[in-house]
């Protein structure tokens, strides 16, 4: 079962990177700035592997709880990434579907990229959210999204992951979305 699964033309996708985003790089966050403010109280290293802040975690759950709302991989972890969900405590994590992710396609373009794309020709979702540390410097991919209008993507920085005020932005899009049916 896909949590939040909702018919073409409706609902929320997310897309979800983890290196980077859910699980960043090192073991504490490096930010730029040494007083940001905009991070999270506490982050949890598990192995050499993972760290997280398990208060993230608890609040996408909560986001992704919402009706209409649907989770993707969308990481070079493809398949493996439910493992990572499991051990971080996403709720449903395992059964969230995986799209390749891997090197490029055979023209050239950014398999991520490309999988997004055709994916959302299908599900046709009212909004989708893309969070990947790549489209940082995937100048191609976020020009497209910018032209598209309904999928709003964001890089996090990847020593940080995804801060408070982007799961706060991420519930606002959503409930803009789903409020209105």
């Amino acid at each position: 079962m896909v949590l939040g699964g909702s018919r073409p033309g409706q609902g929320v996708n997310v897309y979800f990177d983890i290196d980077g985003v859910l699980n960043l790089y090192g073991p504490d966050p490096l930010s730029q700035t040494p007083d940001d403010q905009d991070l999270w109280s506490s982050y949890r290293s598990q192995s050499m592997m993972l760290t997280y802040s398990p208060e993230m975690i608890a609040r996408i759950n909560e986001i992704l709880a919402i009706p209409g709302v649907t989770p993707f991989w969308l990481t070079t972890w493809e398949r493996e990434a439910a493992w990572f969900g499991s051990q971080v405590g996403l709720t449903g994590a395992e059964e969230w579907q995986w799209l390749p992710a891997v090197g490029m396609t055979p023209s050239g373009q950014w398999q991520k990229f490309a999988s997004i794309r055709s994916h959302l020709k299908v599900a046709r979702p009212q909004l989708a959210i893309w969070f990947d540390d790549d489209l940082a410097i995937q100048s191609e991919a976020r020009a497209w999204t910018d032209r598209v209008g309904a999928v709003h993507a964001h890089a996090p920085d990847p020593r940080i992951g995804l801060r408070p005020s982007e799961v706060d932005r991420m519930e606002e899009l959503i409930r803009s979305q789903t409020s209105s049916r």
